[in-house]
């Protein structure tokens, strides 16, 4: 089943890991400001390498993300002033 979706996080936004209880798997939570999603890792031990490569790969997209806007929100305030 294919899910695509678009969120843009509202100013209380955070994210980080999220585990409740002993038995609860724990996961990759996104608290959106209103809405939240998360990321759950396959119930197969075995198949936990490769989505914590996929977490990675969220990691560090994110990383460039972050750089990219540093990097145009740095150039957007000097235009400004």
């Amino acid at each position: 089943m294919a899910f695509n979706a678009t969120w843009t996080p509202g100013p209380e936004a955070v994210a980080g890991m999220h585990l409740s209880g002993q038995s609860t798997v724990p996961g990759l939570v996104l608290y959106l400001d209103k809405d939240s999603l998360a990321i759950i890792p396959p119930t197969d031990p075995g198949q936990w390498p490769v989505f914590a490569a996929f977490l990675r790969q969220v990691r560090d997209g994110a990383d460039q993300l972050a750089t990219v806007l540093d990097v145009q929100g740095g150039q957007a305030h000097e235009s400004q002033s």
